[in-house]
């Protein structure tokens, strides 16, 4: 039986430069969540087959890691964590970038957004699921998924936690219907025949050699490369460039962000109803345009921004600096 190991340590990230809560809560992962323990609030969850428990500090973060393993393992949970939030790009150096080329970016500008640097297979299977969906009803799904097919860390503040599964684990002895049927009973719906069919393509790509192979092509390939996958449009492979593959240039248009632009950076699309392709690529080139080689993070920001569980934080940010 795997032994549960708990490391624990700091990485250097000021509370200027990161909020946890729009950067784990904001829809960019969906394995995290907040609890509210006197004085402190932690953030929870898995990432990179480790269950993390992360208390932000003025100067840093703080962390405990938990893995499972029958060895001792030697992992570096600072270094793991650090790349996990990028923890080296310079965001208040990019945030006044953005501002000076955009002068609309400074009202939305309010906590600051870390674009996590996560696993391909487990953001693929997770923005499939996002289609027409919530981020509770997603996160319930994910959980269900990795109880079923992944491994148990630990219980951890009254939930079970596993890993994420692999591309093996998922497919086994299974037949892509046998996954799609097996899925489909879990409540997947129409997303069930699409994960199915796209890990097999997969699979057939060469599994993670080929995500790999997607990271050193450029954007607009490995773009292209996603798309062939069963279900997979041009939002989702945006998604998965920009949050997996290091294309951080990648524009995801959602209806967030359409409503957003036409609201203030294309007032000429206001009476569009629908995200077609070609309005699709206007946004999205805009966006690059406007906001350079790191557009897809500075969407992050904006994202969130418009999301309605951060409306009172923005709010309440705005109304200090009137005080001040």
């Amino acid at each position: 039986m795997a032994k549960v190991v708990k490391n624990s340590g700091t990485i250097c990230l000021r509370a200027e430069v990161c909020d946890l809560e729009r950067t784990l809560l904001g829809g960019q992962s969906f394995r995290w969540r907040k609890l509210c323990s006197e004085p402190k609030v932690k953030y929870c969850g898995v990432a990179l087959n480790t269950y993390w428990e992360l208390t932000p500090e003025a100067e840093h973060i703080a962390y405990e890691a938990h893995v499972a393993t029958n060895n001792p393992t030697n992992t570096n949970f600072t270094s793991l964590l650090s790349d996990y939030l990028r923890a080296d790009f310079d965001l208040e150096k990019q945030q006044k970038n953005w501002m000076l080329a955009d002068e609309k970016f400074k009202k939305f500008v309010g906590q600051p957004v870390r674009m996590l640097s996560q696993e391909p297979l487990e953001n693929i299977i997770c923005f499939m699921c996002s289609q027409n969906n919530n981020i509770k009803r997603i996160s319930s799904m994910i959980q269900w998924l990795c109880s079923a097919y992944g491994n148990k860390i630990g219980l951890f503040n009254g939930q079970e936690e596993f890993t994420f599964p692999t591309l093996k684990e998922l497919q086994g002895e299974r037949s892509c219907s046998q996954l799609d049927a097996e899925l489909r009973a879990a409540k997947f719906g129409y997303r069930a025949k699409f994960i199915a069919r796209s890990l097999t393509e997969i699979e057939k790509l060469g599994g993670l050699d080929w995500f790999e192979q997607l990271r050193r092509l450029p954007y607009m390939e490995a773009r292209e490369a996603l798309v062939q996958l069963p279900g997979i449009g041009y939002k989702v492979a945006d998604c998965i460039c920009l949050m997996s593959l290091n294309h951080l240039q990648a524009v995801p248009i959602d209806t967030h962000i359409f409503k957003l632009a036409q609201r203030h950076y294309l007032p000429h699309l206001a009476s569009q109803k629908t995200v077609t392709s070609k309005i699709y690529d206007e946004i999205s080139q805009h966006f690059q345009q406007l906001h350079g080689q790191y557009a897809g993070w500075a969407q992050a920001v904006l994202f969130c921004a418009d999301l309605p569980q951060f409306q009172p934080k923005l709010e309440s940010n705005a109304a200090k600096k009137r005080k001040k």
